[in-house]
């Protein structure tokens, strides 16, 4: 009875740590702590460089693309 009893707890404790828990709300609110106006720039100014690296590619390199055909 003990040695069973002894089995079951610790994987009663194993499911209870198992399940994640989430403390989320729905609801949106500001940031906590807010970016500098730097901050923002240099990210805005990177993502637009890296959305923009591949079509910039292609168009510098369009008459080797133009070549093959």
């Amino acid at each position: 009875m003990f040695a069973i009893r002894n089995l079951i707890r610790p994987t009663q404790q194993f499911a209870k740590n198992a399940v994640q828990a989430r403390n989320m709300s729905g609801i949106a609110i500001p940031a906590r702590n807010k970016i500098t106006r730097g901050e923002t720039i240099f990210l805005a100014g990177s993502m637009v460089v890296v959305w923009l690296a591949i079509p910039a590619w292609v168009l510098v390199n369009i008459k080797h693309y133009r070549d093959k055909n």
